[in-house]
């Protein structure tokens, strides 16, 4: 099917591609069609696609026919396919209507029907010397000639055409200033890395390294470069080995103003080659994004502080971020990412970002409520159908499967990002870190340690420093490597930039080690501060939460031992009256003092459960908050059944059909709602769900499985069910 090239437009759902005047329109209310703003490069890769509508196009040929002549980073075709979606897709429920084949291309699933006559919208004009449907390709052609001939110098001092984009950047190729022909390969290397993983990372618009690589070794006009490219930045540096050192220098500049906007120099001893360029090629990228997002997110405010678009707002987020780690900072993000996806439901890095927040912004406690849980997941998985080259999507699903405990699924995915991503995607060091935590998970605490070193490794001025220590401690922990998880505790908490989720989880495992080692006094005091900070813990309540290695679970044993010889309370008492005031609140955070009573719902104690569960037979169901994989005697477990939230949302009606596939609509049918001890509001939660469906028997389980344990009762294998 060739429909463009013969006919004057062609029509599919709602819009029509006007061939030969170059536009998209759309049907609005009134039924008449009006233009579709949206880019040429863009409009030329939906021309192709319709050309070829119900086949699979490759990508090779979307990229040689929309930048002809000129050789591009692949990640430029996936930038603007997910603009057509953004635009396309609006309204859709089933799926983008541009269809990614892995590995192979795209393909367009709408029917396309031919339009012989000339739409009626179109004002009349001289029919163009070119073919109808032809210009852009031609005309491209032409300017890339110019280009590659002129070395962009001609056509950068008259063009006065439309202004460069938005957070769009040309990395010119390295110099290599100490004459060794051998060191040539690696300042192409520097420069090939840097322009895919910035293309990649920030999928932002980059120049193709061919085009820049016809300015190597010629003195550079940055501003008349800035306007023959259309870029706003120039990233260009040099290379130099001076005996066992490498001297490598960057430098970002303003390609509008010719001002430099940031600067940096490694010089350290190499020993690996590869591994010193991953390290230079991380750094160089890191500290040039930061200035990107800072300057644009400045220029913002000044060109539209009252009026702002979603490109506005997502830089402005990204600007916070560059600040040290806070729950205001993040709060602050995560308003203007949900702002971003008013104006711009499809934009993949406000999608990413805020599902990133999602699962950061949890408390030590874990998740405040389903619903956020589920949020994150779901814009995870539109971003990786919008953009499923974007690695931030990829790294992020790891962070939010390890977080929702399918550690499994982390693992799996971050080996593929690692192994098969583009260049070991050598600058996102958390899917690194997340791997690190499942593998510890899973009983192999000594990968973690090397994990965590590779991803310092690679971002060493990161924020999140702090916490690779953290981790690298804990395991060393577990590993009973105590001397050595003091120091990195202690570095750990030395760097953190305040109090967050981890510094009492950090102190308390500092007491543990220095226990073990007989530093008591130092136990005693690390143990005081975690319990100041977060005063709910208890030894039992570190649990391998589901893990089924044996390794791990004997690792979390022994740390319970060093934590009672540290002081840590065994349990809490189940028949403690914190003179809280009963309510019917879902309390999001879920450690705290709880009341006696839940309304709706009897309390029942650890001495009265026994005779409840053998004359009754009631459905028991636990949280699995704290879960060793047992509980009750035939408990059934619902995960993250205990979150908060509110008797309204997503979790009450998934709730509510699983308690109806459960009891058979018996309402009267006794449930025992069990969660894990009276010093958490897990169980309370749940037992205030039940009796809001209606549920008239609901018993809740104050001691909850802890106080179970610690009576010595009966456990059984853990029935989990999805709900």
């Amino acid at each position: 099917m060739d429909t463009t090239a013969s006919l004057e437009a062609v029509q599919f759902g709602s819009f029509r591609l006007d061939c030969r005047a170059g536009q998209l329109l759309r049907r609005d209310a009134r039924g008449a069609f009006a233009p579709v703003p949206i880019g040429s490069r863009a409009l030329e890769l939906l021309r192709v696609l319709v050309d070829h509508a119900g086949q699979i196009v490759p990508k090779q040929t979307l990229m040689d026919t929309v930048w002809p002549g000129t050789a591009v980073e692949e990640s430029n075709l996936t930038v603007q396919i997910s603009t057509l979606r953004h635009v396309l897709d609006a309204g859709r429920t089933e799926g983008s209507c541009i269809q990614t084949v892995t590995g192979r291309g795209y393909r367009f699933t709408l029917p396309v029907t031919p339009i012989a006559e000339p739409p009626a919208e179109r004002s009349a004009a001289p029919a163009p010397a070119e073919a109808p449907g032809r210009r852009w390709p031609i005309r491209a052609a032409l300017a890339a000639l110019v280009v590659a001939l002129f070395g962009g110098w001609w056509l950068g001092s008259i063009w006065t055409g439309a202004p460069a984009p938005r957070f769009s950047l040309v990395v010119l190729p390295f110099a290599n200033l100490g004459g060794d022909p051998t060191d040539n390969a690696l300042a192409d290397g520097v420069t090939a890395d840097l322009t895919n993983d910035i293309t990649r990372a920030a999928q932002a618009t980059v120049t193709a390294q061919a085009t820049a690589s016809a300015y190597k070794g010629r003195a550079t006009d940055i501003r008349a470069l800035g306007r023959a490219l259309r870029v706003r930045y120039v990233l260009e540096g040099s290379v130099r080995r001076v005996g066992a050192s490498l001297k490598v220098d960057g430098q970002l500049t303003s390609a509008e103003t010719g001002t430099e906007l940031w600067s940096d120099r490694f010089d350290e001893a190499v020993s690996d080659p590869a591994t010193d360029q991953e390290r230079i090629v991380s750094r160089l990228q890191t500290g040039a994004l930061r200035a990107i997002i800072a300057t644009e997110s400045a220029r913002s405010f000044r060109e539209r502080p009252n009026d702002p678009d979603a490109f506005d707002l997502v830089v402005r987020a990204r600007a916070i971020a560059l600040g040290p780690p806070s729950l205001e900072n993040e709060q602050q993000e995560l308003g203007l990412y949900e702002r971003a996806l008013g104006l711009d439901p499809a934009n993949v890095v406000a999608l990413v970002d805020s599902a990133y927040l999602l699962t950061d912004m949890q408390p030590a406690s874990g998740w405040q409520n389903f619903a956020d849980m589920q949020r994150a997941g779901r814009r995870l998985a539109k971003a990786r159908e919008l953009a499923p080259e974007f690695p931030n999507a990829q790294t992020t699903t790891v962070f939010w499967l390890q977080t929702v405990g399918r550690c499994p699924e982390a693992i799996e995915l971050a080996h593929r990002v690692i192994e098969t991503g583009p260049d070991r995607l050598r600058s996102f060091e958390g899917v690194r870190s997340q791997l690190g935590v499942c593998l510890t998970w899973s009983g192999h605490a000594e990968e973690e340690i090397k994990l965590q070193e590779q991803a310092m490794e690679g971002s060493p001025r990161s924020p999140w420093v702090f916490s690779r220590y953290g981790h690298i401690g804990r395991a060393l922990l577990l590993l009973g490597r105590d001397q050595e998880a003091i120091a990195s505790l202690q570095h750990s908490l030395a760097l953190e930039p305040e109090v967050g989720a981890q510094t009492p989880f950090t102190y308390r495992s500092l007491a543990a080690a220095y226990a073990r080692t007989g530093q008591m006094e130092a136990a005693h005091h690390a143990l005081a501060e975690a319990d100041r900070l977060f005063p709910h813990d208890t030894a039992r309540g570190h649990c391998p939460n589901g893990s089924t290695s044996d390794v791990y679970r004997d690792q979390v044993r022994r740390l319970q031992d060093a934590l009672r010889l540290a002081g840590e309370r065994d349990h809490a008492d189940e028949d403690a009256d914190f003179g809280v005031a009963s309510d019917r609140l879902l309390h999001g955070v879920v450690a705290g003092h709880t009341p006696t009573t839940a309304p709706g719902a009897a309390t029942i104690r650890t001495a009265d459960l026994p005779r409840l569960l053998a004359d009754t037979k009631p459905i028991v169901i636990d949280t699995m908050h704290c879960s060793w994989g047992r509980s009750l005697p035939g408990a059934i477990g619902l995960t993250f059944s205990g979150l908060g939230g509110d008797v309204t949302d997503e979790a009450q009606d998934r709730l509510r059909a699983k308690m109806q596939e459960l009891t058979g609509g018996d309402r009267a049918r006794p449930i025992v709602a069990v969660g894990w001890n009276a010093e958490l509001f897990d169980g309370r939660n749940l037992a205030l769900r039940l009796a809001a469906l209606g549920y008239t028997h609901v018993y809740w389980y104050r001691g909850g499985l802890e106080a179970w344990e610690v009576a010595g009762l009966p456990e059984a294998a853990l029935d989990v069910q999805d709900w």
